[in-house]
């Protein structure tokens, strides 16, 4: 008898993921495609087929359904991230990959979810600030690793601070120290794209060695 009561409740919880799932993948799709202000959970729950009510039940609100997407989305852009990393031989083409990435990422797939985030309360951009920083934390390991070998493979000058050439990269090159909740976004990645190449080459010169 036990034994099938935890079969059911492995059931159960599985079924509960499934379904929260489908209504993330709904979501990210309209919030994606409409902006937020233009997003509502009708349109959302009559795409997933489910009552709007079900979607209560595992967002308390469009805000919170909102950030759940932007969180999933991130995540899984650096779990890509990672994984083409591991793909790419050679510490140049790893570190160009690096900095290319996150802003083709954002330019291609994000704009009007970041976009969102300027109209969430107050509540959930704190809450979000929270989600940054872990994130940034985990794009700076990564960034950590390529250094490294650079380092190990003698491409790197000896006078060049591994950990503070991180922080800068991420902190200014990848927004990493940004709000982007509180700055004019789209300038800031209109400038950005407009010198990325420049930037990459500057810094790719700054730090290997010449002999």
């Amino acid at each position: 008898m036990d034994k099938e009561v935890t079969v059911l409740c492995k059931d159960i919880m599985n079924q509960v993921r499934e379904k929260r799932q489908v209504i993330l993948d709904i979501a990210t799709r309209i919030f994606s495609r409409y902006g937020y202000a233009k997003t509502s959970l009708d349109e959302i729950a009559h795409e997933a087929r489910i009552a709007k009510g079900t979607i209560y039940y595992y967002f308390p609100s469009k805000e919170d359904l909102f950030m759940h997407v932007v969180e999933a989305q991130a995540q899984a852009f650096v779990e890509e991230m990672h994984q083409n990393i591991q793909n790419i031989s050679g510490f140049e083409n790893k570190l160009r990959y690096f900095m290319h990435a996150p802003l083709t990422h954002v330019c291609e797939k994000m704009p009007l979810l970041l976009e969102g985030l300027k109209t969430i309360p107050f509540n959930l951009q704190r809450h979000f600030e929270g989600f940054r920083q872990e994130n940034r934390t985990k794009m700076l390991s990564l960034l950590i690793e390529i250094v490294h070998e650079g380092i190990d493979t003698g491409l790197i000058s000896e006078r060049v601070s591994p950990q503070r050439l991180c922080e800068v990269i991420n902190d200014w090159f990848l927004m990493g120290n940004l709000s982007i909740v509180v700055v004019d976004f789209e300038e800031l990645l209109q400038r950005i794209q407009r010198d990325h190449e420049v930037i990459i080459q500057l810094i790719m010169y700054g730090i290997m060695k010449r002999g």
